[in-house]
């Protein structure tokens, strides 16, 4: 053991080094031009404005070995639009991570920026933009280094996997649907979870529980894809192997916001690296792929000639793409049950509760549960139950007290030179042709129980503990969001709300998470390698990214050995759009060389962005809607109606949210109108008056509202929008203590269009067509 370490100090030593001076070239240079442009796709049969990275989706697969000087010169040939290059999981200088206005200075249309910087791991890796949505829309590939001498010749065949999601909707347009609660996405989904659905399916109290908690229904995703890749294929077969072949298999979660589950028909998987390190070899049947990890695993092509399907199914079944291994018969992977929502909405009450809890066994070891609070405003978590087998919790305490840099441990544990470690070999026999119209199952002696990775399964082959000589920093930090408002945070401060977290070079750093939302979330911490506390104890696997569950808490490591700052945040790009990020600053470093103190302030910005949104019914009766600009704290909208009697009214206000989970809120505004509902010395006259006025979120999503004009009229008013009746039709309600009242029911027809009628006690009975806009 203290072999192994000492064999590690030269790594260790030019890893500290570089950070004091520029980097020099090591050993061969490795160059790419890689260009960023827009680039016309089809892939759902419509003609759609993608990304590309050097013509293709996803860009090329950058090949290095250790100890080789990465020069990459990434062109912009965007024509109006900033873009940049983050390499997810390398070990690099700060100025070379790829945060436009952060780390890196952003790439204007027209120019070309050169990353240079030493390779000093090996593993699977990858790299996409980072600049606002772009990744979504095709900016990303894959990067491979192998160890030092590495020889394909004379190596086990590999094939990169690269997992991602696409839409044909613009995203920023998908993220202003998930801003305005737009709820297209579910009925795509079949996830509504309506009421009539629940009273048939005998969970109606479930449903009533569920929204007296003011929680919306359950997901496990929040945007429908219109396809799912590998490689930017949904379905492909790759031919270069033979019936007996083994083979490397190296996948990576490249999605937007997709987690997704693995499996290859031809046999179990045997995981050997996670994030790009060596972990002690596992056998499995499935995975589920948290956005922004990578895994390797080998596979074995059975003797029997067919071609084995290896699938990435999207967590929440709303589809999958397929890779074929051979030209045989195709043999498939199992197919996924849907998912019941209304049984998870079940299970989501109970953890409510904190009584009755089915937890999945999950990656960390011994979460606490105990005094952990539930926001009401979160929603969607997957219930699956998954297997742990029994892990050797063996561990080896002689490197307790040797100073180590756990950052750097994994720089000579890549598998790809790493034997067997007293594993065999699964067998794989041959297909039954009795059964060729059944999917394949896994193969192989024993034990034919389907098995799932789970965390506590990734054990380290050596030790990763910290030198506990140093001191330690902790920082605790819970995940917050409003789901009903689509905001997304730390401890209830989205990235511009918050300060960043400073820690000391020379330090070890402990962060404990808490997931305080019901949505799962992949979180990201550049430039560092951390233990991930599990049940293996001193060998916890190190990583750079993990997934953390409903109610979960995480506590990861890290020796704190870099300067300047770093970003950490939510992996699913939308939840880092709105809010979910936050920034890893070192004290007393040297200034950033790219960038000002004025430029860094503009990241803090990005969550600030306002939307604009609204609604118009265009009935028999009147035209009548909605339109708002909405912030993260406040809104500024009015809601119109204009009838053909020269009828009409106008109430704008601004409306300014108070307390932490936005249910109240204060606004002052005004209320214009002809209608005549007003007397004044006998006589009937137009109302046009100021409000002020607060609203609350009720149970059930009761939108309260108490307001008082300058005159000194009180007014009170309940209603509710857009209940889901059945999966496509709504019901709005709304009344108040002037004896108006309206039943509004909207039947959707598309994406932006519902059927309209309605009885209003102003104007009276109404059908027509409602627009979302």
């Amino acid at each position: 053991m203290l072999l192994t370490v000492t064999a590690y100090m030269p790594l260790l030593a030019q890893h500290n080094n570089m950070h004091n001076t520029k980097p020099t070239a090591l050993g061969k240079r490795a160059e790419y031009d890689l260009y960023i442009d827009h680039l016309m796709v089809n892939y759902t049969g419509k003609e759609k404005m993608g990304m590309a990275i050097n013509g293709g989706i996803p860009g090329p697969v950058l090949h290095f070995n250790e100890g080789d000087t990465a020069i990459i010169r990434v062109h912009n040939k965007l024509k109006n639009e900033e873009t940049s290059i983050h390499w997810h999981g390398l070990l690099l200088p700060n100025e070379e991570d790829g945060v436009p206005y952060l780390t890196t200075a952003p790439i204007k249309a027209g120019q070309t920026h050169t990353f240079k910087f030493p390779l000093i791991q090996t593993g699977t890796y990858w790299y996409h933009s980072h600049t606002m949505l772009q990744e979504q829309s095709g900016i990303y590939g894959s990067i491979v280094i192998h160890p030092r001498g590495w020889n394909e010749s004379m190596s086990m065949k590999e094939h990169v996997i690269m997992l991602s999601d696409w839409t044909d909707e613009n995203p920023h347009e998908v993220l202003r649907n998930l801003k305005r609660g737009l709820d297209y996405y579910a009925i795509r989904k079949n996830s509504v979870q309506s009421w009539g659905e629940a009273l048939a399916k005998g969970y109606l109290k479930d449903r009533a529980k569920t929204e007296w908690m003011r929680m919306p229904a359950m997901d496990v995703s929040d945007v429908y894809y219109n396809r799912l890749f590998i490689n930017g294929k949904s379905d492909e077969v790759f031919a270069n192997v033979k019936p007996g072949d083994s083979l490397r298999l190296r996948i990576i979660n490249g999605s937007a916001s997709s987690y997704q589950w693995v499996q290859y028909a031809g046999g179990k998987m045997k995981v050997v690296a996670a994030d790009g390190i060596a972990v002690q070899p596992v056998e499995v049947d499935k995975i589920l792929v948290a956005i922004a990890e990578t895994y390797d695993v080998e596979i074995k092509i059975p003797d029997d000639g067919m071609a084995y399907e290896f699938r990435a199914t999207a967590q929440d079944i709303s589809g999958y793409s397929s890779l074929y291994f051979g030209n045989g018969m195709k043999m498939n992977a199992p197919t996924l049950p849907k998912l019941d929502y209304f049984a998870m909405m079940r299970e989501m009450n109970n953890m409510g509760n904190m009584v009755g809890m089915d937890m999945p066994a999950r990656p960390s070891g011994g979460s606490d549960m105990k005094g952990m609070k539930m926001e009401g405003e979160h929603q969607g978590h997957d219930m699956g139950n998954m297997k742990m087998e029994n892990m050797d919790m063996k561990t080896d305490t002689t490197m307790k007290d040797i100073p180590m840099d756990t950052s750097m441990m994994q720089m000579k544990m890549d598998t790809t030179s790493m034997k067997e470690m007293n594993m065999q070999d699964t067998a794989m026999s041959n297909m039954d042709m009795s059964k060729m119209n059944m999917p394949a199952r896994p193969s192989g002696g024993g034990d034919q129980s389907e098995v799932t990775l789970t965390y506590d399964m990734l054990r380290s082959p050596t030790p990763t503990v910290l030198n506990d000589k140093l001191p330690m920093r902790e920082i605790k930090l819970s995940l917050t969001g409003n789901m009903i408002r689509y905001v997304w945070s730390f401890d209830n401060k989205t990235l511009s709300q918050s300060d960043k977290i400073v820690i000391r070079k020379g330090e070890n750093v402990r962060m404990i998470l808490v997931n305080n939302t019901m949505m799962r979330h992949p979180l990201h911490l550049h430039g560092h390698f951390f233990r991930f506390l599990n049940a293996q104890g001193e060998n916890s696997p190190l990583k750079h990214t993990f997934d953390i569950a409903p109610m979960e808490t995480v506590t990861i490591e890290f020796y704190a050995n870099e300067e300047k700052d770093w970003f950490f945040h939510c992996h699913i790009l939308y939840h880092m759009m709105a809010g979910m990020a936050r920034v890893v600053s070192y004290e007393n470093s040297p200034p950033n060389t790219q960038l000002t103190p004025k430029d860094q302030k503009k990241i803090f910005k990005e969550d600030r962005m306002l939307y604009f949104w609204g609604q118009t019914k265009i009935a028999t009766d009147a035209v009548f809607g909605f339109a708002n600009i909405v912030g993260n704290r406040g809104i500024l909208g009015t809601t119109y109606r204009v009838s053909y009697k020269n009828q009409y009214e106008f109430q704008p206000d601004y409306q300014r949210f108070l307390d932490k989970r936005q249910f109240l809120s204060a606004y002052v505004g005004a209320d214009i109108r002809n209608t005549f509902q007003v007397t004044e010395n006998g006589k009937q006259i137009d109302r046009k008056v100021g409000v002020l006025g607060m609203r609350y979120l009720l149970p059930m999503f009761v939108q309260s509202e108490l307001r008082v004009d300058h005159r000194g009229n009180v007014r009170f008013q309940l209603s509710r929008n857009d209940m889901p009746i059945t999966r496509r039709l709504r019901l709005s309600l709304v009344g108040n203590s002037d004896w108006e009242y309206n039943i509004d029911f909207d039947y959707n027809i598309g994406k932006r269009f519902y059927i309209h009628v309605s009885y209003d006690s102003d104007y009276k009975y109404g059908a027509g067509l409602t627009v979302v806009w």
